[in-house]
């Protein structure tokens, strides 16, 4: 866990308060950028009064990282301090905020005991929570190549369709997966997310160079052996990486009946153009060292492979200010697939959309459900 930092003097928060005095301070902050993440973080269960409050006195990314940490902790022990009086309510809330509040702390930290402490505590912060949840989260484990993939079951009710979450590199099944579960829940689907291999809790432990289409197939197996699940229609939702992964799965198994891929993309070509510490979370995940270079990997990241197997109706959501992922990428994924595709693409939207989630996510809802429940299939409103 985070060493607690010594409180902020006055001293401190002058160069914000009258930046134009102090210019050194304005390029300190501006190199932190904290505001490029305020789309992300608002829609994730952060504040927007606790991040201008953190954004006044961040001078760099380890000072955000106590910053958030020091909130988690708050929020940890107030939903603790709630639970033992007898509350339910204050401690789904509180617990929720730390969960997040972990999980951002730890964003921008590089591999470290840090890290690994922050993400742990919003492991743990989830575990109390699930029993709160509604529907509840049960803890769920999928064998897989002589280990256990972690992750969480929510049933909307017995053989219900059921949608697989994948995540990105820096997400949480407990954070972002989670919040994009709802979108599904509230839409009468069951759902499943999980840590992967390279993901999460199984990052030293399985590399994704294993297929993570095998491991989504290990997934529906063990979700059709349980009957709160059993023979239903499977859809399978990625974001960023995991757009891609969701693509890959869909094309390798035919009991995914739709596939959502929200800032994915189709090639390695993406990878060059990946931010420092991404760069190295991408290495680590396909077992790579940190300075091995990135055309080891395109092998492994590729559709192409999988050309004339994807059948399953696709949903392709791409903002155009994507740094990553251009609109060439798109046009490959379009091309490539031979079902059904749809796609929305938001001019001048960041990466993932996270800008326009308003505006993306419930027509990602209402496109999945259609094609799992059932309805109006041959009439999908995108």
């Amino acid at each position: 866990m985070a060493t607690k930092t010594e409180p902020l003097h006055n001293d401190a928060l002058r160069p914000y308060i009258v930046s134009r005095i102090n210019r050194m301070a304005e390029e300190r902050i501006a190199g932190v950028n904290i505001r490029a993440l305020y789309p992300r973080l608002l829609s994730f269960g952060i504040s927007y009064g606790d991040l201008e409050r953190i954004a006044k006195v961040t001078t760099n990314w380890l000072s955000f990282s106590r910053s958030m940490a020091d909130l988690a902790r708050h929020w940890e022990s107030s939903g603790d301090k709630a639970w033992k009086s007898g509350r339910m309510e204050t401690p789904r809330v509180h617990w929720r905020h730390a969960v997040d509040y972990y999980h951002y702390a730890q964003l921008k930290v590089p591999d470290s005991s840090l890290k690994e402490d922050l993400q742990a505590s919003s492991r743990r912060c989830y575990q109390k929570l699930v029993s709160l949840l509604d529907p509840p989260a049960v803890r769920y484990t999928v064998p897989f190549k002589g280990s256990w993939l972690p992750g969480y079951l929510r049933v909307a009710r017995p053989g219900a369709p059921c949608v697989i979450l994948i995540g990105g590199l820096d997400s949480a099944k407990e954070v972002e997966l989670h919040y994009f579960a709802e979108i599904f829940l509230r839409r009468s689907c069951s759902v499943f997310y999980f840590d992967g291999p390279g993901q999460g809790e199984m990052s030293n432990e399985i590399s994704m160079t294993s297929g993570f289409e095998n491991a989504v197939a290990a997934v529906i197996a063990t979700l059709s052996s349980d009957p709160r699940v059993g023979n239903t229609s499977i859809g399978c939702f990625g974001v960023a990486v995991g757009g891609h992964m969701a693509c890959r799965a869909a094309a390798s198994n035919q009991r995914i009946e739709a596939c959502v891929s929200l800032g994915g993309f189709f090639d390695s070509a993406v990878l060059p153009k990946l931010p420092a510490l991404a760069g190295v979370a991408f290495r680590k995940a396909y077992g790579l060292r940190v300075d091995d270079d990135f055309t080891e990997l395109a092998p492994h990241i590729t559709l192409e492979d999988l050309r004339g197997r994807m059948t399953a109706p696709l949903l392709l959501v791409h903002g155009t200010a994507d740094h990553l992922v251009n609109m060439a990428q798109i046009t490959q994924m379009q091309n490539w697939a031979c079902g059904p595709v749809d796609s929305i693409v938001l001019e001048g939207s960041e990466g993932v959309c996270s800008d326009r989630f308003n505006e993306c996510l419930p027509r990602i809802g209402d496109w999945m459900s259609n094609w799992l429940l059932g309805k109006n299939r041959p009439l999908v409103a995108i």
